[in-house]
């Protein structure tokens, strides 16, 4: 597995002259968002271990009303990123000098893409990680957001009803809000039958909750997608043995009369096909009526009929 990406959403303060700049350093930056975690602000981690990558989002403290609202998006393959229509960037694409609103989010490759309605906040970061399949059903990724004035972890899933599992415990059926839980690091799953799994590590803190919007890639989706669509399995034929004047059939080695008999088998028996030739069928002895072992060998096909 290849070793994650980092990435950072660096916050911006205000200048005495009423405007945004960047921080002066990195120094200075990791300096002061090592202060701002300190203080329980809302920072937290999320790592996607299906698409190995590790993403760090923290929502902005600067003095001021008009707080700008960061978005970080991500996409496997690399995508190119619209906004309301407008070509903005490829993933992966981060901004923290966004206006804060609903968007129409687009990410397009070749015929694989995925559009949604994101609702950025003032002083927050919206991360939207997306795995692409030109069939939509194989698409796999989460959405995550902050909101502010309310705690807990609130995780929905498409489709529905997947089972959701907090620290190895299962919480429920999504959607799934979950207001008992500690602040601090949680490791979150999200499974349902036939669709692919998708895990992820959270930081959670009293003052935000966040928002986790799942999505599960159909297994027989993905399976077509790639091409491997497991063949269907051709249908075994059988043959009933039907009375014969012994009450048995003799099982022979060859197809012949003469070949030695290696087996019996009993009117009623029924038996699968592996071969036939003129006046005779190989079939499969079973294994119950052969020492605990299957076999193979032929039995005169006048006394049998086909099921």
């Amino acid at each position: 597995m290849l070793a994650p990406n980092v990435y950072q959403g660096a916050c911006t303060e205000r200048s005495r002259s009423g405007t945004f700049s960047p921080m002066p350093s990195q120094a200075t930056n990791d300096k002061r968002l090592k202060t701002k975690v300190q203080a329980s602000l809302n920072v937290f981690t999320l790592v996607v271990s299906l698409s190995s990558l590790v993403l760090l989002l923290s929502g902005c403290s600067a003095i001021g009303i008009d707080k700008p609202a960061a978005l970080q998006v991500t996409s496997k393959p690399e995508a190119a990123i619209f906004l309301d229509g407008k070509h903005v960037g490829k993933t992966p694409f981060f901004s923290d000098q966004l206006k804060a609103g609903d968007y129409s989010l687009k990410i397009s490759v070749s015929e694989a893409s995925f559009v949604d309605k994101i609702s950025l906040r003032s002083g927050t970061l919206t991360v939207v990680n997306r795995e692409l399949a030109s069939n939509f059903l194989g698409q796999a990724g989460e959405s995550l957001a902050l909101i502010s004035g309310q705690k807990g972890l609130f995780v929905t899933s498409m489709p529905t009803d997947a089972n959701v599992t907090v620290d190895g415990k299962l919480a429920g059926l999504a959607p799934q809000l979950i207001t008992a839980i500690d602040d601090g690091d949680h490791k979150v799953l999200v499974e349902k039958d036939g669709y692919t799994s998708r895990e992820f590590s959270i930081k959670t803190t009293s003052s935000f909750r966040l928002l986790a919007e799942v999505t599960l890639a159909s297994q027989e989706a993905r399976n077509i997608e790639s091409g491997t669509s497991p063949a269907p399995e051709p249908q075994t034929s059988k043959v009933e043995v039907t009375q014969t004047p012994q009450g048995f059939l003799r099982l022979r080695q060859d197809a012949s009369t003469s070949s030695p008999e290696i087996g019996r088998v009993k009117t009623g028996d029924q038996l699968e096909v592996i071969q036939e030739t003129q006046g005779w069928i190989k079939v499969k002895f079973p294994a119950s009526q052969s020492g605990g072992q299957d076999k193979q060998g032929w039995v005169s096909a006048d006394y049998t009929k086909k099921l």
